[in-house]
């Protein structure tokens, strides 16, 4: 039994590996409100094209 065939040897139907950005296929760090399924990184770059901006431009605190 090859690595490969144990890896993937179960359907994802459910559960964090069942889910992935829906731009670059990355599992981690996704953002799944409003129904984006965005990786972190992928929302940063397409958030303004989405339409979402920033309330608050300037952190001094």
């Amino acid at each position: 039994m090859s690595h490969e065939s144990v890896w993937n040897s179960r359907p994802r139907n459910y559960g964090k590996g069942s889910r992935s950005c829906r731009v670059c296929k990355h599992t981690a760090g996704l953002i799944r409100k409003y129904d984006l399924n965005l990786c972190r990184q992928c929302f940063r770059e397409k958030a303004k094209d989405i339409g979402f901006n920033k309330v608050c431009e300037n952190q001094d605190t």
